[in-house]
């Protein structure tokens, strides 16, 4: 999808640190998104993933499920975590896939039209988890992130 390679690129140049931590994106539709990290940028001395980097990537994976359905329909808000709860449930020592779904059943088209006309913050809620090799649930995150107008 090259539409998603550029998102991407974009991404690696403007927040360094996803460069750094090699976050791949590689599925994305209005409600879901997909992507993987290896585990050695993102190791701690433990010799598993970092909680840190687990629970940065699923913010930034949830970010970018949002903001990449706002640029496909030509907007330029904001979006911003407002709050997350995060739970990790078992260590990782392999490579990880990380999944994203919005919670809601969000109309992009409508919600594109209250976002032009409204000068008000919008909210969305986003699941995220990081699975192991084996896709079992490593970490989950539960996020409220905020559409503002810039």
């Amino acid at each position: 999808m090259p539409q998603l390679q550029a998102f991407q690129a974009a991404l690696y140049d403007s927040i360094p640190l996803i460069k750094q931590m090699q976050l791949t994106l590689s599925d994305i539709s209005s409600h879901d998104i997909r992507a993987a990290a290896p585990i050695a940028p993102n190791i701690n001395d433990k010799l598993t993933v970092f909680g840190g980097s687990s629970a940065a990537l699923m913010t930034i994976t949830g970010w970018t499920l949002i903001k990449f359905q706002l640029e496909a329909n030509q907007v330029d808000n904001d979006v911003v975590i407002h709050q997350s709860k995060l739970h990790w449930k078992q260590a990782q020592s392999d490579d990880l896939i990380i999944t994203g779904k919005i919670e809601s059943d969000i109309n992009w088209s409508d919600l594109i039209v209250t976002l032009k006309n409204k000068n008000r913050a919008t909210k969305v809620e986003v699941s995220c988890q990081v699975l192991n090799q084996a896709n079992q649930v490593c970490s989950q995150m539960y996020g409220s992130y905020v559409i503002l107008k810039k």
